[in-house]
């Protein structure tokens, strides 16, 4: 496929670029700063991918892109939730550019595009109120208008800092669920007014770590064909080598 990424620059963004590049995959990187991502890759991958710059926020300009560049698919990896229900967050208005940009595009073409949207545990929880209302305007689509996917990893970690093509296959794969996390541990806990959610999240949290390398290989994976698991639903995941030495 040809595949859109935004937040290409971010943690996850720049091994996803890798990921796809090791899985056949064309990719179009969607930046602000194509220098700073430049800077981050090897020349010989930099050169391998197309390079559009632009800001996260601008629909129109995201849909430009992916109609320029004839993307089959857009994965969203730019913006960062907040925790606190009060507090300001980059990810609401950047997940409703790129759902406007992919659906508009996908009207135009008068085909769906896939699409990935990155989210976290707290949206199987739930926990964060920015991801809640991401998954919500998901679900609020019309019917056969985007063919989207949200996973939702908890804490995510390198492995590497280096990143060549082809990439070096994560320590382990991930172990994946649809609409729930997997292997979760349940507590009566949950049923504390406010805050029993957010205790057994806790309680539950560090088993569900995973690595950045494991997600973007997750999903560029998932993108070798067009007919996924996937569509249409929350993805939780948990690190398979968690379970086998459990």
């Amino acid at each position: 496929m040809k595949v859109l990424v935004t937040g290409a620059t971010g943690n996850l963004g720049i091994r996803l670029v890798v990921a796809l590049l090791t899985h056949g995959h064309s990719v179009v990187a969607y930046v602000r700063s194509p220098h700073k991502l430049e800077s981050l890759l090897p020349t010989s991958v930099y050169r391998q991918i197309t390079v559009v710059q632009g800001n996260a926020t601008e629909s129109a300009s995201i849909k430009k892109a992916i109609l320029d560049a004839n993307c089959d698919a857009v994965v969203n990896t730019a913006g960062v939730a907040a925790l606190p229900p009060w507090a300001k967050s980059d990810l609401p208005p950047i997940f409703r550019a790129v759902l406007d940009a992919v659906r508009e595009a996908g009207l135009e073409r008068k085909k769906p595009l896939r699409a990935w949207f990155l989210a976290g545990l707290g949206v199987l929880i739930p926990i964060y109120l920015a991801h809640r209302q991401n998954f919500q305007l998901l679900k609020s689509l019309p019917p056969n208008t985007v063919d989207w996917s949200m996973l939702c990893p908890s804490n995510m970690t390198p492995e590497s800092s280096v990143f060549e093509v082809p990439a070096k296959p994560p320590h382990a794969k991930l172990i994946a669920n649809a609409g729930t996390p997997p292997l979760w541990q349940d507590s009566w806990m949950k049923h504390i007014p406010l805050i029993g959610r957010i205790l057994v999240a806790g309680m539950n949290g560090a088993r569900y770590g995973t690595t950045l390398e494991q997600n973007a290989d997750f999903i560029a994976q998932d993108l070798e064909t067009y007919e996924s698991r996937w569509s249409g639903t929350t993805v939780g995941i948990i690190d398979g080598a968690t379970v086998t030495s459990s």
